[in-house]
């Protein structure tokens, strides 16, 4: 099995009051190339915190991560830059969309910002939808849009510029559990039409309702680390070839 991010022994604390407060304490994973990969547990637990030290905002205290061989403890400035730049895409709770933009507008914001052609940008464009069921209200503003089509907005504004790994911060949690499944829909037809690592992290026990497998993970300041499965399922949503 090709694994996409090698974890070993990751650590993560920070100072407060001058003492230290763990957030992630020896955590070990192989999270496969082109999976979806699910962490599970309770607020506290530092799945927040590993996303960003994968997402290279944060570096760990101790540990390391390699990403398709890459040391991430090798990085400069520079490649962190072009890393969070090209090669990963971030989906949050609480979506982010600017409210003075269509969702279309707000999906291709990181394509404008790029400076990439119109033409090449409307390309792109024409390729999420047929991943991503968002064509019938690109034109609505997010006020006019209910929240799963907001998330899915957000969900196309990530994988526009391809990335090879994205990372879900809580991506359903502000949703209900209909539009819930259709987020894991969606994500699942980005998995197999796009071969894209798809890491999602959650406290919320719905999963177990729309997964066949699921991870959990400790409080950082208790002894241990995350134990993790990975997903795989057929796509119930057909991708188009």
């Amino acid at each position: 099995m090709q694994y996409h991010i090698v974890i070993n022994n990751l650590s993560k604390s920070y100072q407060s009051k001058g003492a230290a407060q763990i957030a992630l304490s020896n955590v070990t994973l192989n999270i496969p190339q082109g999976e979806i990969f699910c962490i599970m547990g309770s607020s506290g637990s530092g799945k927040s915190t590993l996303l960003k030290i994968l997402g290279g905002i944060e570096k760990p205290t101790s540990g390391t991560v390699y990403i398709n061989g890459s040391n991430m403890a090798d990085y400069g400035q520079q490649d962190y830059d072009l890393y969070r730049q090209m090669t990963v895409g971030y989906v949050f709770q609480d979506f982010n969309l600017l409210e003075g933009l269509t969702l279309k507008e707000n999906i291709i914001l990181p394509l404008t910002l790029q400076k990439l052609s119109e033409t090449e940008i409307q390309r792109k464009y024409a390729d999420i939808l047929q991943c991503v069921d968002i064509g019938y209200c690109e034109n609505n503003y997010p006020e006019q849009s209910s929240g799963g089509e907001q998330q899915r907005a957000a969900i196309c504004r990530a994988i526009i510029k391809a990335p090879k790994l994205i990372l879900a911060d809580e991506p359903t949690g502000s949703l209900d559990n209909v539009n819930a499944k259709a987020i894991l829909s969606t994500f699942m037809n980005i998995k197999e039409r796009m071969h894209t690592t798809i890491i999602l992290v959650t406290h919320g026990l719905r999963w177990r309702s729309v997964c066949f497998g699921r991870g959990y993970g400790r409080s950082g300041r208790a002894p241990g680390g995350y134990g993790a499965a990975v997903f795989r399922y057929g796509c119930s949503v057909s991708c188009p070839a």
